[in-house]
């Protein structure tokens, strides 16, 4: 493996969260099934930096947020370029290489976050519990974590040539 620098883990992050995104809407369009609400996040984080509430119930009831679109769509590039760096790190540790089967892996491995942290820090409980539909978001969770894993799998392969 050659040397990963700062800029590749920053291109990486954001192609990956740029397929990301791309495919939630491909997917609303065959399904319907709406993509991630990004304004939901930056209302979450603006709260949680002025008012330090980590854990928040019934968000969406909750006054809307000056910037709060724009914040959470920061906020979720931010997050893909951290799941890249975890990638790299684990890349130099030979715990993974830049291929498709262990992006696969640490997608799968990588839905824990939004199932034990951002789901319930949402109030919508562990695992989604909460929801009209736990099995549906964890699905969805599952499959979008997925999908980002082997983008930064494939992305990481992309400078290893």
């Amino acid at each position: 493996m050659g040397e990963v620098f700062g800029l590749q883990i920053v291109i990486v992050g954001v192609g990956a969260c740029v397929v990301f995104d791309v495919w939630q809407r491909i997917f609303h369009w065959f399904t319907s099934i709406p993509p991630s609400n990004w304004a939901i996040v930056g209302r979450w984080t603006i709260g949680l930096l002025t008012g330090g509430q980590l854990m928040v119930r019934d968000i969406e009831l909750r006054p809307k947020r000056r910037n709060e679109l724009g914040v959470g769509w920061f906020v979720h590039y931010c997050i893909a370029v951290v799941y890249a760096t975890t990638y790299m790190f684990l890349m130099r540790a030979n715990i993974l290489a830049a291929e498709f089967a262990d992006g696969l892996l640490f997608g799968v491995v990588s839905v824990v976050v939004p199932w034990l942290f951002f789901l319930p820090c949402l109030g919508k409980g562990i695992m989604g519990r909460l929801t009209p539909n736990p099995l549906l978001v964890c699905a969805m969770a599952l499959m979008m974590h997925s999908i980002f894993g082997v983008a930064i799998g494939l992305g990481f392969s992309f400078f290893a040539n």
